[in-house]
């Protein structure tokens, strides 16, 4: 019936929905089945028993930019391949019966058999092929009618529809046409997305619609699609749909080495290592492991990279950010180098860049390089080493675990106080362990200990968390006990998921040497020299965060920490620590100084409406 457009970007941001007026459904409400039954006989009837393959070629525009699509549809399985171009950029992306997969501007070639993709690979194809259609004995899903809706003098029926083993969506059907006006499907992230339907033609006796327009909330970054041919056909043909191989040759290490050794900074929880853009002098990014090319819009103007479009990008936060992308020539690390390469532009907290009288982060890499080199990384020494997939055998000495991706994130299955969960790993995240609040709340997962808020910032903006801990994790055959752990309850954004356990960061991976190959899907760990030393908790009970070179603003503050007994109060802004002006800190002389020994005194300037003061805490564990 209807052609889903693929994601021109790993965050697509969708479109705004109209206010429309709801009446609640009466005692008799309408059959699902008798809904779809006339959708069926309005748009062709028996004519789609005929029908095996839909294929597209499309114009889209998203953001400003403009290009094309070719997308086929296997309307018997509900197999599907699209191959994008917006603004001279390709991508694509397909399910071939079993798995989904996509291919990023660089064709190397991605398996998504992550929870969430599995899910949603489910619920496409079941809208690919129809599935309302068919009975749900024949396309098990689970159907009830919503009720009526009103909208600019159109009447719709809502139904919801749960596919067996899918994402939940809302099929909004013009009670006049009978046609599908759009489908509204719920995201793992808090978002609803939806696609519109329009333009409806015949193509061998069955209605289709060429234009279809993508969206959740926010109508600048709306995608849109008008068809310029769609073909039927009786046979579909599997070749179209088979997951095809990575062709990729970009990046290589000087004088074909077996491997490089890159140093790192530790900063603030975070791997800072220098990188070259296109010759320039280096400057400090952030390793991600899930993380796409980024430049920040300062080092870009730096740099002379300049971006087009306008996309849209989400983290941690709950709110969209609006992105740029450039292409750039090649980047450096150490001795390994990255050709002709794709840079999203996008702020990234202050927090995070402004290091004070250092040279502020200027973005990060992750995804695009891991991809192509097995990545060891030893936090006890501070030295990541690239191995190119091919030379690379696996970590002797070194326990495997398989991981999955969701795009480009990396996951593995974990357990917190002995209940299984599926984990993101990401070196991006400073903190220790996160725990969502759905899976903690389905497993009665509690908070230990002492309890006291927190937030943690990112793309996207902050969110608030409950800091803690949990009786064990344990990660392949090792176990932490009582590890501090974050509970986070967003309703948008990465951390809302409902699909996801949590989060693991630096806390976790750093106890191990860790390595990556996401070639194979494997991760391996192998225990360093601190794994069994426990990481401080905060001793100040004050929470900081940055939006302005000269100053940070307490955040949160801990009722009866040593900063609440040193009459600090959320929103004072500390303009220096220890007579050190925070124009000349980062984030990792903050953190440095609040973790100091129990019982050091340590002095915060503070201003206070306009009024100065100095007030002195003396750190103790919390």
């Amino acid at each position: 019936m209807v052609c889903k457009m693929s994601s021109i970007t790993a965050a697509l941001a969708l479109a705004m929905t109209p206010l429309v007026s709801v009446r609640a459904a009466a005692t008799s409400a309408p059959q699902p089945e008798l809904i779809f039954a006339a959708m069926k006989a309005a748009t062709g009837g028996t004519h789609w028993d005929a029908v095996a393959e839909l294929d597209q070629q499309s114009d889209i525009e998203q953001g400003g930019q403009k290009g094309h699509c070719v997308q086929y549809q296997d309307l018997l399985e509900g197999r599907s391949m699209s191959s994008c171009t917006l603004g001279g950029v390709q991508d694509g992306q397909g399910y071939d019966g079993i798995i989904s997969w996509f291919m990023d501007e660089k064709s190397m070639v991605s398996a998504r058999e992550s929870i969430q993709a599995k899910r949603e690979a489910v619920t496409d194809a079941y809208i690919a092929r129809n599935g309302w259609f068919r009975s749900a004995s024949a396309d098990p899903a689970t159907m009830h009618f919503v009720g009526e809706r009103h909208e600019v003098g159109r009447n719709f029926d809502v139904v919801h529809v749960v596919p067996k083993g899918g994402m939940a969506f809302d099929a909004w059907i013009d009670t006049h046409s009978h046609l599908l006006n759009r489908v509204a499907e719920d995201t793992d992230d808090g978002e609803t997305q939806t696609t519109w339907y329009t333009d409806y033609r015949s193509v061998d006796g069955v209605l289709v619609p060429y234009a279809q327009r993508v969206g959740n909330g926010d109508a600048q970054y709306d995608m849109t699609s008008h068809a310029q041919q769609i073909v039927a056909r009786a046979i579909p043909d599997d070749a179209r749909f088979a997951m095809p191989s990575s062709t990729v040759r970009d990046a290589h290490i000087d004088g074909g080495a077996s491997s490089a050794t890159v140093p790192f900074v530790p900063y603030g929880g975070l791997i800072m290592v220098e990188v070259s853009i296109d010759g320039a002098k280096p400057l400090p990014f952030i390793l991600d492991t899930g993380g796409l090319n980024l430049l920040t819009p300062d080092a870009a103007h730096k740099l002379g990279v300049a971006g087009e479009g306008n996309q849209a990008v989400r983290g941690v936060g709950e709110a969209t950010q609006s992105m740029q992308i450039a292409q750039i020539k090649s980047y450096r690390v150490g001795d390994v180098t990255m050709d002709d390469q794709r840079f999203m532009i996008v702020d990234l907290p202050r927090l995070l860049t402004d290091r004070g009288e250092h040279e502020p982060i200027a973005g990060l890499i992750g995804y695009e390089l891991l991809r192509r080199f097995a990545t060891r990384i030893d936090y006890d020494k501070s030295v990541l080493t690239f191995t190119p997939e091919a030379l690379f055998h696996g970590a002797p000495r070194a326990t495997s675990i398989p991981i999955v991706f969701n795009d480009r994130t990396p996951q593995v299955e974990a357990r917190v106080n002995d209940v299984p969960g599926t984990f993101s790993l990401d070196t991006g995240d400073a903190g220790n362990l996160t725990v969502f609040a759905p899976f903690a709340k389905a497993h009665a997962i509690e908070p230990r200990g002492k309890t006291y808020a927190s937030q943690a910032r990112g793309a996207g903006g902050a969110i608030g968390m409950i800091e803690a801990a949990v009786d064990t994790f344990s990660i392949g055959s090792f176990t932490l006990t009582h590890p501090t752990t974050s509970f986070a309850a967003p309703t948008k954004g990465g951390f809302a998921s409902n699909l996801l356990a949590g989060n693991i960061g630096y806390g976790v991976l750093s106890r191990f040497i860790v390595t990556f190959d996401y070639e194979r899907r494997q991760l391996y760990l192998q225990p360093g020299d601190h794994f069994a030393v426990a990481l401080p908790r905060g001793r100040t009970g004050v929470g900081l965060d940055r939006l302005s070179h000269d100053a940070f603003y307490v955040a949160t503050l801990v009722p009866h920490s040593p900063g609440d007994e040193a009459g600090l109060h959320v929103g004072d802004l500390v303009t220096a620590i220890d007579q050190v002006p925070v124009a000349r800190m980062g984030l990792d002389d903050v953190r440095r100084l609040m973790q100091q020994s129990a019982g050091t005194r340590m002095q915060m300037s503070i201003m206070r409406n306009s009024a100065a003061s100095l007030r002195t805490l003396t750190l103790r564990d919390l």
